[in-house]
């Protein structure tokens, strides 16, 4: 009877210890999760920004406003590594936006125009590939599409990559039959 007590009183003590862990955990968790959102409340209060993609998003909303339109592009660049499924596709518009309006701010004549067009392009394709409902994107690809057509026809200027015939027969290595 005797190791039986014992026994039980190792295993309370053992889920004592693991239950005051957790708690520990969780409100460590729960802090941070505070702070972050405090943070997203007003980022413009801090210059520290907390390791969380929606504070890195913030703190690029908060440069925007600012018209610092570099270190916007820098902190959703950051959120972009680890962001969530819903804030990654919002990342790569609001990426394309400031390069959209950038470019469109420039002569024709800037050699920087083209390059920021395809970047604009670039993100609202990824945008939408991973979210297809999302409007704005769409409609600002159209917008980066008027302004640098991808059709021959109507821009000259646009080549697309033609791979020859004798380079694309050296590099096939074996060919895979169609179901």
């Amino acid at each position: 009877m005797n190791k039986k007590l014992q026994t039980l009183r190792f295993s309370l003590i053992v889920l004592i210890l693991a239950s005051t862990a957790s708690v520990i955990y969780l409100a460590m968790q729960l802090w941070q999760e505070i702070q972050v959102e405090q943070y997203i409340t007003s980022p413009s209060a801090s210059d520290d920004v907390p390791d969380d993609a929606r504070a890195h998003f913030a703190k690029a909303a908060d440069f925007e406003k600012q018209e610092q339109h570099e270190l916007a592009l820098d902190q959703l660049t950051i959120a972009l590594g680890n962001a969530s499924g819903e804030l990654m596709p919002l990342a790569f518009y609001n990426r394309g936006n400031i390069n959209l309006r950038a470019a469109l701010e420039m002569t024709e004549a800037d050699a920087r125009q083209l390059p920021l067009i395809e970047l604009a392009k670039q993100d609202f394709r990824r945008a939408l590939a991973i979210d297809p409902n999302l409007w704005d994107a769409r409609y600002n690809l159209e917008v980066a599409l008027r302004a640098v057509p991808e059709d021959p026809a109507v821009n000259p200027n646009y080549e697309k990559n033609v791979i020859s015939s004798q380079r694309s027969i050296e590099s096939k290595a074996f060919k895979v039959d169609l179901p």
